[in-house]
């Protein structure tokens, strides 16, 4: 996994059971990934596609899959919107599908 911006790397470790990183980035905006195995350590700067970690096996099924996750300042955002895509977001319910 590649840091989508520049930033300082604030939390790498696990929560729930699962391994976690979160970013700094300038304008209040944090984004945090997981599961994932930090290849960085807190406190540390990153540049914009700098590797910062490698998707954790285990976590949905086969495939595996990254949950990503952007708050500003205390709000959480869309973290597509970030990048310019603009869509609305579904959650799906408690159970899957």
């Amino acid at each position: 996994m590649l840091a989508p911006a520049a930033g300082v790397v604030t939390f790498a470790g696990m929560v729930a059971g699962r391994p976690v990183l979160v970013i700094r980035h300038d304008g209040g905006i944090r984004t945090s990934y997981e599961p994932v195995v930090a290849a960085v350590h807190v406190g540390q700067p990153v540049a914009a596609g700098e590797r910062v970690a490698v998707l954790a096996r285990g976590h949905c099924a086969v495939r595996g899959c990254l949950h990503w996750g952007a708050r500003r300042w205390s709000t959480y955002v869309d973290p597509l919107g970030l990048l310019g895509v603009h869509r609305r977001v579904v959650l799906l319910p408690l159970g899957g599908t």
